[in-house]
């Protein structure tokens, strides 16, 4: 007899992953982002449609009928989704539905059913005290305009910021300069009027990491102020986030790539604030679907 066949789906804005969950060999797919404040139904419902195709082209199965629970999981979703729920279950009849937000996703994905501090740090940023069960404490996080703290949009607008006021290295501004041919007008167009400026900041990330690290030949000055930005980035969302939560009765850990990818500086700059993030994950996937593997053994 088989066991309970799970869909997890986890979304952002600019992709989505399906994976059926199966403890030896879960399978997985990835689609554009499902947004459904940008999105309409059609949209959303193709992307399902393609996943859906995907499982079944590979495994030669109904999986439409052979799921038994959708746990979905997005950003600013709160209480679940009726529209999301009517059209999953359109594709998955005899499913269960579940729609959590992406805060929720990372923070069962860290701690599974036990409590701790979960933070996401990609583009945005975002972060809770999280019991086992549920979120009980967070600290609004604002969006790229008034807050993200910590994130690479954050880091991409004081990084910006910098260049078109002059406050960084010459050297550093002209390679930029250079590499992207970005000028006042161009940037302030894209920032204000472009359709992702969360995005669009974030976009420098790559580079001001690759500086940091001496990847690109520049002087020692350039690659002190690319380190300092990062650590300090990461240094203000430790102080206007996570230190408002009681660190002392919880463990911390952080999920998303920008997190992942610059965890040394992290580190770094929570040990001298006196936190410590001990868990890092670049997509909560893989902790999700343990959490929820792990719920059919409790």
């Amino acid at each position: 007899m088989r066991g309970c066949m799970k869909l997890i789906v986890e979304s952002g804005a600019t992709k989505t992953d399906f994976c059926l969950s199966d403890p030896d060999a879960p399978v997985c797919f990835r689609t554009s982002g499902i947004n459904l404040a940008t999105m309409d139904t059609d949209a959303v419902s193709r992307c399902v449609a393609d996943a859906v195709s995907h499982f079944e082209g590979m495994s030669g199965t109904p999986v439409r009928t052979a799921v038994d629970e959708i746990h979905f999981y997005g950003a600013g979703l709160i209480g679940g989704s009726p529209v999301l729920e009517k059209l999953f279950l359109g594709f998955f009849p005899c499913a269960v539905f579940e729609a959590e937000s992406d805060l929720m996703a990372a923070a069962r994905a860290l701690w599974g059913s036990e409590p701790g501090v979960a933070a996401i740090i990609g583009t945005g940023s975002n972060s809770c005290v999280y019991d086992g069960r549920s979120i009980v404490k967070n600290i609004r996080p604002c969006g790229y305009v008034l807050g993200d703290f910590g994130s690479g949009a954050a880091l991409g607008r004081t990084f910006l910021a910098d260049y078109l006021q002059g406050l960084m290295p010459q050297a550093l501004s002209d390679d930029f300069r250079a590499s992207y041919g970005v000028d006042y007008a161009s940037a302030v167009a894209s920032v204000y009027k472009g359709e992702a400026p969360a995005r669009y900041m974030a976009s420098f990330v790559p580079y001001i990491v690759s500086v940091a690290r001496g990847n690109v030949p520049l002087d020692e000055d350039s690659r002190s102020y690319a380190s300092f930005l990062i650590k300090d980035n990461f240094r203000t969302f430790i102080r206007r986030c996570l230190k408002q939560y009681d660190l002392s009765s919880y463990r911390t850990g952080a999920v998303g790539s920008f997190a992942y990818g610059c965890r040394d500086f992290m580190t770094e700059a929570a040990e001298e604030e006196g936190v410590a993030v001990t868990v890092f994950m670049p997509s909560p996937m893989e902790g999700l679907i343990k959490y929820h593997n792990d719920r059919n053994v409790q």
